[in-house]
């Protein structure tokens, strides 16, 4: 890492920790220093370093799928150069300083349903804590603008009743969740949204409001164009029962971070790590992959692994074009278009929930964090029309519609929308996304093989789905060549 590139990081890091509200941000900064192994590795970012016999892979993408691929390929001896187009590693995870403790920006929960991540976490010893507002002790709901009371045990029985009603004859849709192609027939169902399939139900207001809050706080976007399929997914991936859903995705995390995890990974790797490198450029045939940056570096290598968010496929010049599947799911992108926004109020709230419906830019206030004399909260959701997360304001006016007479001393707000190298949150598809596209968007193409939590087949969206797929493309990759593919 250079003297400038350094600089570059205190600075950031600076201005992250600074305690007013940060909107509107475009691009993440290193808040956790890389391992001496991974800082010895890295290249300054000028004049181009490449070997006499270039490298085995090339891996474009420095989160949990192309650090777990560049680990597979690091253990059978390939030589593997890492190109991350952030100034950090981590990609839609980031550990970060937010209110003076660490935190997640970005991809956060883990669970042992999730067999991937738990092997990864065994693997390199990390511990896990919990979040409080996963076991609330107390609730609130939305219903047509007023806040009501709920118990906590109440508004979980409602929710799982619900989506059992929601799935319908489809519950068994997924017989081996972590092989959907086992049984394809779940396709003909794909042309269904979220919003119109709560439509062909009936449930009374507050469980109808509650799975609507769930809904818009596990797409981050809207019902409307949210495919029903991937919810029942979701579903079946934890043996269809909502308890274990929820506490799959809200509510253990790494205590050292996510960023000890991808560091973990990267040491191991023994891959050299280029940060602030962009790629512009890919040209493959049988021979070999060309890779061009954004500033002018060349690198050669027999493969290449291509580990970055589906939305930002198309900001890369491919020769040959990408399969027709691969460029119409980048041009249309999933659904996930929210933000992650962390407030800190006065006073101990305890392990508090407040879960809004559709039509509500914030869906779901819970407990992070809380102290003596003050608490953090999450507060999840999409933006609707007429709501600006950039405006203060309006924020703080739509978390007191579900923290009323809370006394918010700072808050904290990042849009992985408007981050050039993300394009979006985590990935769900969109009505026909998957019988469309899914195909094409797993396709090993030539020398080119592709990951990233967004192609994975069990849990798509998430670290584990990201770790599922860099596995794979380390396999895929290497028996591309040994010449077995």
């Amino acid at each position: 890492m250079s003297i400038d590139d350094k600089e570059n990081e205190k600075k950031s890091a600076l201005q992250l920790s600074r305690r007013h509200t940060l909107f509107g941000m475009a691009l993440g900064a290193t808040t956790l220093a890389a391992s001496s192994l991974v800082r010895a590795a890295t290249s300054d970012n000028g004049a181009a370093t490449l070997p006499k016999d270039g490298y085995d892979v090339i891996i474009i993408g420095a989160g949990m799928a192309g650090a777990t691929a560049a680990r597979e390929l690091g253990a059978r001896g390939k030589k593997c150069l890492v190109l991350e187009a952030r100034n950090r590693l981590g990609g839609r995870t980031w550990t970060a300083d937010i209110f003076g403790q660490q935190s997640e920006v970005g991809g956060q929960w883990v669970h042992w349903y999730q067999p991937h991540v738990w092997a990864e976490i065994k693997r390199y010893g990390l511990e896990i804590d919990e979040t409080p507002g996963a076991n609330p002790t107390y609730g609130t709901v939305l219903i047509n603008n007023k806040l009501t009371n709920i118990d906590p045990a109440d508004s979980f029985a409602r929710l799982d009743a619900g989506m059992k009603v929601f799935c319908g004859d489809l519950i068994n849709a997924f017989p081996r969740p972590y092989d959907p192609g086992f049984d394809p027939s779940f396709l003909k169902h794909d042309d269904i949204s979220i919003a119109q399939r709560l439509k062909q139900i009936n449930l009374d207001i507050t469980t109808h409001t509650i799975l609507e809050s769930f809904f818009a706080t596990a797409v981050s976007g809207s019902l409307e164009t949210a495919g029903m399929l991937d919810q029942i997914h979701w579903y079946a991936r934890a043996d269809n029962d909502m308890g274990r859903l929820l506490r799959a995705c809200t509510q253990y995390y790494i205590k050292s971070g996510t960023s000890s995890l991808i560091h973990s990974m990267l040491d191991e790797s023994k891959a050299e790590v280029k940060t602030s490198t962009p790629v512009r450029k890919v040209e493959h045939n049988a021979s070999g992959v060309i890779v061009t940056a954004e500033n002018g570096d060349v690198f050669k290598a027999s493969a290449c692994v291509v580990a970055m968010p589906m939305n930002c496929w198309n900001d890369i010049q491919w020769a040959p074009a990408l399969l027709p599947g691969k460029v119409a799911a980048s041009k249309e992108r999933h659904v996930g278009a929210g933000f992650k926004l962390k407030i800190k109020v006065k006073g101990n709230k305890g392990a508090y929930q407040s879960l809004a419906g559709a039509g509500h830019p914030v869906n779901m206030v819970y407990t992070d964090h809380f102290y003596d004399d003050h608490t953090t909260l999450f507060c999840m959701g999409y933006p609707t029309p007429g709501f600006d997360y950039n405006n203060k304001a309006l924020v703080l006016k739509e978390v007191e519609k579900l923290l009323p007479d809370a006394e918010v001393l700072d808050t904290f707000a990042y849009d992985w929308t408007n981050d050039p190298y993300s394009k979006g949150s985590w990935c769900d598809y969109k009505v026909g996304m998957w019988s469309k596209y899914g195909a094409d968007m797993r396709k090993t193409e030539g020398r080119v093989v592709f990951a990233g939590s967004d192609v994975a087949d069990g849990w798509r969206g998430f670290i584990d789905g990201a770790i599922e797929t860099g596995l794979r493309a380390g396999r895929v990759t290497a028996e591309l060549l040994s010449g077995k593919a």
